[in-house]
């Protein structure tokens, strides 16, 4: 396929000499444009679909140029150049659609390479799978045995007012599955309440869930709704429900037994109307053995079981989830990405530790970071690659690990809060409890 034609545009004849020169001898018909208007009257021709252009030019700019162009063919690619970078209109070039933005003094190789990559992301997207085959329950998109399974015990269950345990590494889409049941059973009218429990202080967990009153306890000044009011009538969802402290679990249970709670600094007790889902990634068998987990809450929250499959494990359904999330994003950033060459097999064949969360947040950054047109598998696998080595940097030493403890111990094991001290992200500090727990034979958490 013959290379495209290009358009240079700049005020300096000698940059436009010396560009044209170069990508003749590269095998492209360049025509070259030194005044805005000139550069216009070529652009509204509608011959070039790759403009190379100057952001200062004359009374008018570069971004001139690129909004010209894109009105006149959306699909224009449109590369441009300047010696004056500013925050400012390296945003309103990337907002207007330029392809991509380049500081002078260019590098001819670098530059070359921006081109070629405009040439191919102009060419028509490979095959994706066909939207019709795009249906989706509550949320969830497969068609993996494992999945139908899920999605029978889900249908099943939905029909039962009984707790419901969900199992599945972190990101598989736990709390998809529990509004899912909450979605298709006879509370569907009511609230769907889910609450983080990584995310409560051992000392509010009462509180928290079963609501306090005012003068309860110092800082209560006015009577406090708990989750079970909140959800009355409906279903309440307890996510990473092994993260619990053991001081509650028992409290826990017999609100489960009794369906009645009693507010803090209440003496009387109130009835709960409310369906209980509970999720966790952890081993919760694992965790009674080690008896760091009632075993008495575990079989009355494990009287119906839901197991949500690794992503790895259904690799088949991975083209799926990848155009559903490529549509949804560049629907929002208002781009045009497809994925060319190896970039799909480079998704369906990576293990995703991180699983379908991991997969929808590769794909968001890829389409914030590339330019409009085909995405190719460079890109991906350089994402995936920076993703792998931010796992690696939460290796841990001995002092870093007493830090942790300290800081933990600080905020009496609350997760968030202790990861906000340390300055990183929850599941960062999950995946550094993990290799201190594997480490150290089970010790610090």
């Amino acid at each position: 396929m013959p290379n495209p034609a290009i358009l240079v545009i700049d005020d300096d004849p000698s940059i436009t000499t010396t560009l044209s020169s170069f990508l003749k001898a590269k095998g492209y018909n360049v025509t070259v444009a030194n005044d805005s208007d000139d550069a216009l009257e070529v652009v509204a021709a509608g011959q070039h679909r790759l403009i190379l252009c100057d952001i200062y030019i004359d009374r008018l700019t570069g971004l001139d140029i690129l909004r010209a162009a894109r009105e006149r063919d959306p699909d224009a690619r449109v590369i441009l150049m300047t010696a004056r970078g500013s925050i400012g209109t390296t945003v309103e070039a990337e907002t207007g659609g330029a392809f991509d933005y380049l500081a002078k003094p260019l590098n001819l190789k670098d530059l070359l390479a921006v081109i070629e990559r405009a040439t191919r992301n102009s060419a028509a997207p490979a095959e994706q799978p066909p939207t019709e085959d795009l249906q989706e329950f509550g949320g969830m998109i497969g068609f993996a045995p494992a999945m139908v399974e899920v999605y029978k015990r889900i249908a099943r269950f939905a029909k039962s007012d009984e707790t419901v345990l969900i199992l599945g590494d972190s990101g598989v889409g736990k709390e998809l599955v529990a509004k899912a049941i909450h979605d298709h059973s006879k509370r569907s009218g009511k609230s769907f309440v889910a609450l983080d429990s990584g995310a409560v202080a051992g000392s509010l967990w009462e509180a928290e869930v079963f609501g306090a009153l005012k003068g309860a306890f110092t800082g209560a000044d006015r009577d406090r709704p708990g989750v079970i009011d909140g959800a009355q009538g409906g279903t309440v969802f307890f996510d990473e429900i092994a993260e619990i402290p053991l001081e509650f679990q028992a409290k826990l249970l017999r609100f489960l037994q009794e369906k009645e709670f009693r507010p803090v600094g209440s003496n009387r007790a109130k009835h709960a109307d409310v369906r209980v889902l509970a999720a966790t990634n952890r081993d919760l068998e694992e965790m009674v053995r080690r008896e760091i987990f009632r075993a008495d809450l575990f079989y009355r929250l494990n009287v119906l079981r839901i197991e949500v499959p690794p992503l790895r494990s259904r690799r088949t359904d991975i083209p799926f989830l990848v155009k559903r999330f490529l549509d949804e994003s560049c629907e929002k950033a208002s781009k045009k990405l497809w994925l060319v060459g190896g970039a799909s097999d480079a998704l369906a064949q990576y293990e995703w530790p991180g699983n379908v969360r991991q997969l929808q947040n590769v794909i968001r950054r890829l389409v914030a970071m590339e330019p409009p047109g085909a995405i190719p598998e460079e890109a991906v696998r350089r994402e995936l690659e920076a993703g792998e080595a931010e796992d690696e940097a939460t290796g841990l030493d001995a002092v870093e690990r007493q830090h942790i403890l300290r800081v933990l111990e600080q905020t009496e094991g609350n997760k968030t809060k202790a990861a906000g001290i340390l300055g990183i992200q929850r599941r960062t500090l999950y995946k550094k409890l993990a290799r201190m727990h594997s480490a150290h034979g089970g010790s610090g958490g």
